[in-house]
């Protein structure tokens, strides 16, 4: 039997320069088209995340009002970009403050019409002081807003 017939095929164990580049430019390719849809993606995360923060604190207002039986307030700092809860009796802020992202600008509506105090309060009985009140949270492309409705104080996002 000659020794050529139980030669062994060379497996190469490498990559060579040709294939390591053909797989730095797939991965190139796939980042190029994927970044730009996850900076709009996480744009949207942005605004939906600050939208339930303030309907939480916004409950939370409420809910104090009615356990404490005293008045509390929704303060939205537009200078600091922060939305606070203040108790009117004592005037002390509550240490819970949602920070409004720079990419996120919120408006505050009574009766259709944008007010410059962007400021709302809940009574003991759950209710607010006034009428209902919408804030208008909106970043370049997409808004939510958060209904506030007076009577019951009930808060819903549309």
């Amino acid at each position: 039997i000659p020794h050529s017939a139980f030669r062994i095929a060379h497996v190469a164990l490498g990559m060579t320069l040709v294939e390591l580049l053909v797989v730095l430019g797939v991965v190139g390719m796939i980042l190029g088209i994927g970044v730009p849809a996850l900076t709009g993606y996480a744009k949207q995360v942005r605004l939906r995340t600050t939208t339930r923060q303030i309907v939480g604190l916004v409950s939370l207002a409420r809910s104090l009002a009615i356990g404490t039986r005293t008045d509390h307030a929704v303060v939205i700092d537009s200078d600091n970009r922060e939305v606070r809860v203040v108790n009117l009796t004592s005037g002390e802020a509550l240490e819970q403050i949602v920070r409004l992202p720079t990419s996120v600008s919120v408006e505050m509506e009574v009766g259709g019409q944008t007010i410059e105090q962007m400021e709302f309060s809940f009574r003991p009985s759950g209710a607010l002081t006034g009428r209902s009140v919408s804030l208008v949270l909106a970043d370049s492309q997409k808004q939510q807003t958060v209904v506030v409705t007076g009577t019951t104080g009930a808060v819903s996002v549309q």
